[in-house]
């Protein structure tokens, strides 16, 4: 039986419900969204092991008027959840969940000196992160790091280059993440970044929801003027004004382009609505919203561009959520994506407008009964190889075999 404190931003989904409500600027879903699967994975394996949480809520104070926070643990799909107390003050929640963070987890891994415990931790929260490789180095116990993105690689304004946070921000996390005893990658290409000491790493591009295998995608309730839907960051770093100007060289009138999300862009799609009244945004909403209109949608786009550097490091959530809906994906080739997903997503065969658009249109040609077989082949797919137990088991092999000081396992499942 291994023990792991999964350390993060991580809330229930009824505590995030509550913060998205009350928020006026919304945590990033995405990133609730990863972490809550691989929990629950590891909830589901209960003869192999236990797993809680020690989260810091994702609220800071230009975005919540709530100043003291103190909220009671709760039990969720076999997940406990524990919430670190703060005060929602700049540097006095830093400081005070660094401490909770240092003492809280000194105790639980001396607690059972017998048991295998392990820490996993979001390696992108440095507050949390410095805390953890602490007492893991004082216990003589291992810290897993998690790494989703390169600190620094996921600019999306030349503004937030220029801050002071954001740059001491970038120092802090990358002094942090040469420290970790192991490392949950997402591509293969971030270990030669992150992992300058080449300690033990496993690669999990991303993984799905075992129930979305009971969530049907049913052609006869497709949406009617067909959708073409987007979901993410609303940054032209990302694509998304290629893929608004090649839908707008398009020329179905029974064919609109929906999008959801949050990001620079958004001031830009009321312009394009009017000049195109098929572009149509939907703003910010509850994941569950997205995934009731990704079901209704008759594709999912992912336009990020496969030539930024930053692409070789990440493998977007996206691309999953997209795949385990049943909807076919049309994505770009990129260079993060492994082989083994090609024959499951259409690919853009070029990235201008002009060549995205052609490739629209292309797609878009092809009977409702034939998308409707290509999406359903691609949700087997990542729904019997990606599920969240499926990887989740391959993190606690990879923990055990790192508590033993072996070497990585293979990066592919």
């Amino acid at each position: 039986m291994i023990r792991v404190r999964y350390l993060s931003a991580l809330c229930s989904e009824a505590t995030l419900q509550y913060i998205f409500e009350t928020s006026t600027r919304k945590p990033q879903l995405a990133a609730q969204k990863f972490h809550r699967l691989l929990a629950e994975g590891m909830g589901m394996l209960a003869s192999d092991c236990t797993v809680e949480t020690y989260s810091i809520i994702p609220v800071v104070r230009r975005n919540h008027s709530r100043i003291w926070w103190r909220l009671p643990g709760e039990k969720s799909r076999g997940v406990q959840y524990r919430y670190v107390p703060f005060i929602n003050l700049p540097v006095l929640k830093n400081l005070g969940a660094f401490l909770a963070y240092f003492f809280s987890n000194i105790f639980w891994l001396l607690s059972g000196r017998k048991d295998q415990r392990v820490l996993i931790c979001d390696a992108l929260n440095p507050t949390l992160s410095l805390a953890a490789i602490a007492a893991a180095k004082i216990t003589g116990r291992k810290c897993l790091g998690i790494v989703t993105d390169i600190p620094g690689m996921m600019v999306t304004s030349s503004e937030s280059r220029q801050t002071f946070t954001g740059k001491l921000y970038s120092v802090v996390t990358r002094s942090a993440l040469a420290r970790f005893s192991g490392y949950i990658l997402l591509t293969e290409a971030m270990s030669a970044v992150v992992n300058p000491k080449n300690r033990p790493y496993i690669i999990v591009e991303g993984l799905v929801d075992m129930n979305m295998s009971s969530v049907e995608n049913d052609l006869t309730k497709k949406a009617s003027p067909r959708v073409i839907l987007y979901g993410g960051g609303l940054f032209a770093k990302y694509g998304v004004e290629n893929l608004v100007l090649a839908f707008m060289k398009t020329s179905d009138p029974n064919t609109e382009l929906h999008l959801y999300g949050s990001g620079a862009m958004e001031k830009d799609l009321g312009t394009y609505s009017a000049q195109d009244p098929r572009v149509i945004y939907h703003g910010l909403v509850p994941t569950n919203v997205v995934v009731n209109a990704q079901l209704e949608a008759s594709l999912l786009v992912n336009p990020r561009p496969s030539s930024e550097e930053f692409t070789k490091y990440s493998f977007p959530s996206k691309n999953m959520e997209y795949m385990a809906s049943g909807t076919p994906t049309l994505t770009t080739p990129l260079p993060g994506m492994p082989p083994e997903y090609k024959p499951f997503v259409y690919l853009f065969e070029g990235e201008d407008p002009e060549q995205m658009a052609r490739k629209l249109e292309e797609v878009m040609s092809q009977s409702a009964q034939d998308l409707h077989e290509f999406g359903k082949q691609a949700k087997a797919f990542v729904l019997t190889h990606k599920n969240n137990k499926v990887q989740a088991h391959r993190v606690l092999e990879f923990a055990r075999l790192t508590m033993g000081n072996k070497i990585h396992i293979p990066s592919v499942s």
